[in-house]
C-alpha cells in the first residue's frame, strides 16, 4: 500500500510529532509499504531538493523516505484557515495525484479522501476556542480517531472519541546503553521548562556534587543567556538523533520538569538507553510509574529535581533498578509492531 503520514504544518520541526512520523513510516517500510510523507511547507534551514536526505540524518532512519510538500518554498505557518483551506484543495489533489491508498495525519486538516486515520496527540487544552471547534467539526469526517495514551484520550473528551489506543513507535536498534556512565544529565526539548532543569544542576553543582547538564533542542537565545558563565552546562542545539542518542546513553539521568504531555519520546529515549527519567506529573502513569521505571516529581521546583537526582547519583542500587525497569518497559514500543497496529487499522476500514 502506498500510505500518507501527513504533518498539517511543518516537516523541519525537530519535535515529537515529526518522530513519530518519521519512525512509523520506516516501520511501515519495513513492512514492505510504500510511505510518503507529506506536510504544508518547510523551513529556510533546509533546501527542499535535501529533506528527505536531512529528514533520515535527523531522525537516524536507515532509508531516505519520500517526501511532498504542499509549497515548493520555504514559508513561516499562515493562518489556521488558510492553511486548512490549503489541505482541503492542494492536500486532496496532491493524494489523488500521487495514487495513496490510505493517510495517516497528524494534525487534523479536511480532505476529501478515504479512508483516513486521525492521530491525536494532544495537548489540546493549549488551543485556542476556534481551533478547538474547528477540530470536533474535522475529526467527525475521519474513519477513525487514535489516541498515543489514556491520557490523550481523556483530554480529547468532548472534541472526538478515540476509536483506537496506540502508543508512539520506537526505533529501539538505535539505543545501545553503556555500561560505565559519566556524571551527566539530559534535558530534551527547549519548551520543558529548561530554566527549571537548569537551576537543578546548579543545585547540585553548589553542594559539591560532580555533574554537567546537556540541554538539547532548537536553537534558543533564552537559554543561551542562562547558561552563560556556567561551564558545567552545555547546549547541543539542532543535534541529530545519532548525536542526541549517543550523550544519552552514556548519561546518568534524564531530567524532563515537563507542564504538559500526552506521552513522551524523550522519557521512552531514556528508558530504551537505560537511563533513569526524573519527570514531572505532567508525564503519564502509564508511562512512569514512581520509583519503579523513574522518578516522578510532582511539582516544579527545582529543589526537588535537585534531590531526586542526587538521590540517583549517590544510590547506585537504586540506579541499576530503575534502569533495568525502564529497559523492560520501553520494549513494547518496537517501530515495526506500532506500524503493524495502523495497516490493521487501515485494512479494517478498506483501502482502494
Amino acid at each position: 500500500m502506498r500510505i500518507a503520514l501527513i504533518r498539517r504544518t511543518s516537516i523541519t520541526h525537530l519535535d515529537g510529532v515529526n518522530r513519530f512520523i518519521a519512525w512509523l513510516a520506516e516501520g511501515l517500510h519495513k513492512l514492505g509499504h510504500e510511505p510518503i510523507i507529506m506536510n504544508h511547507c518547510y523551513g529556510e534551514e533546509v533546501p527542499r531538493d535535501e529533506l528527505g536526505r536531512w529528514f533520515k540524518e535527523m531522525h537516524g532512519l536507515d532509508v531516505e523516505l519520500p517526501i511532498e510538500t504542499l509549497r515548493d518554498k520555504p514559508c513561516r505557518e499562515d493562518s489556521l484557515v488558510k492553511t486548512l483551506l490549503e489541505w482541503y484543495i492542494n492536500g486532496s489533489k496532491l493524494l489523488k495525484k500521487l495514487n495513496i491508498n490510505a493517510a495517516i495525519v497528524n494534525g487534523i486538516v479536511p480532505l476529501r479522501f478515504k479512508p483516513k486515520i486521525a492521530v491525536a496527540h494532544g495537548p489540546i487544552h493549549q488551543k485556542s476556542g476556534l481551533e478547538r471547534i474547528l477540530a470536533k467539526i474535522l475529526y467527525q469526517t475521519y474513519d477513525t480517531v487514535v489516541c498515543v495514551s489514556k491520557k490523550s484520550e481523556g483530554e480529547y473528551n468532548g472534541i472526538t472519541a478515540c476509536n483506537a489506543i496506540i502508543p508512539l513507535p520506537m526505533k529501539l536498534n538505535l539505543y545501545m546503553p553503556k555500561d560505565v556512565r559519566e556524571d551527566i544529565i539530559v534535558h530534551i526539548g527547549i519548551r520543558k521548562n529548561p530554566h527549571i532543569s537548569i537551576k537543578a544542576v546548579e543545585l547540585m553543582v553548589n553542594k559539591g556534587l560532580r555533574a554537567e547538564l546537556y540541554i538539547i533542542g532548537s536553537k534558543n537565545p533564552q537559554v543561551e543567556r542562562l547558561i552563560e558563565g556556567k561551564p558545567y552546562i552545555h547546549a547541543l542545539f539542532n543535534a541529530s538523533e545519532r548525536e542526541k542518542i549517543d550523550i544519552l546513553c552514556r548519561a546518568k539521568a534524564l531530567i524532563l520538569p515537563s507542564s504538559g504531555e500526552v506521552f513522551s519520546y524523550s522519557t521512552l529515549e531514556a528508558m530504551a538507553c537505560g537511563t533513569p527519567p526524573v519527570v514531572s506529573s505532567a508525564v503519564p502513569e502509564e508511562v512512569i510509574i514512581d520509583n519503579v521505571n523513574g522518578l516522578r516529581i510532582t511539582s516544579l521546583n527545582p529543589n526537588e529535581y535537585a534531590e531526586a537526582l542526587e538521590r540517583l547519583f549517590r544510590d547506585d542500587e537504586l540506579w541499576s533498578r530503575l534502569s533495568r525497569k525502564g529497559l523492560d518497559f520501553v520494549k513494547q514500543f518496537d517501530y515495526v509492531e506500532i506500524a503493524r497496529k495502523y495497516v490493521n487499522l487501515i485494512n479494517y476500514h478498506g483501502s482502494d
